[in-house]
């Protein structure tokens, strides 16, 4: 249960995370504190997260990707993830995160869901229970 995270700029307003080991309950405040650091820090407009050492990303670590994309979009940042093995793209093609997050979906899935930026950018539909009769 460690993960290692790799701070390196990448031209000079990107910086790249490569994390290395398992990102979840456990470690995944080690990442937010990285990506916090960062944005701290300022004159970034690009953070990468490299996931290519991930091994294990539980729904904490999920979270955190997530958080830190909505985070970084509200302080003009972009953030992405790049390069997860198959199994960590199929799971966030899953669960509809994968896109948002810069990662591309799997082909093959039947019912790609949704990506979650457009699914909280849209309007709540109306529920039907509500409605009065005429």
């Amino acid at each position: 249960m460690s993960l290692s995270i790799e701070s390196r700029r990448l031209g000079a307003h990107s910086v790249v995370l490569g994390l290395h080991g398992e990102v979840d309950y456990a470690t995944a405040q080690d990442l937010r504190a990285s990506i916090s650091a960062i944005l701290v820090e300022g004159d970034v407009d690009t953070i990468v997260a490299d996931l290519a050492g991930v091994t294990f990303l539980d729904s904490t670590g999920i979270g955190t990707l997530v958080v830190a994309y909505r985070i970084c979009a509200d302080c003009g940042v972009r953030f992405t993830a790049r390069d997860p093995n198959a199994f960590i793209a199929k799971l966030l093609t899953v669960l509809g995160v994968g896109q948002t997050i810069g990662v591309p979906p799997v082909p093959g899935l039947r019912r790609p869901r949704r990506p979650l930026h457009e699914a909280l950018d849209s309007t709540p539909l109306d529920d039907p229970r509500e409605a009065q009769p005429a």
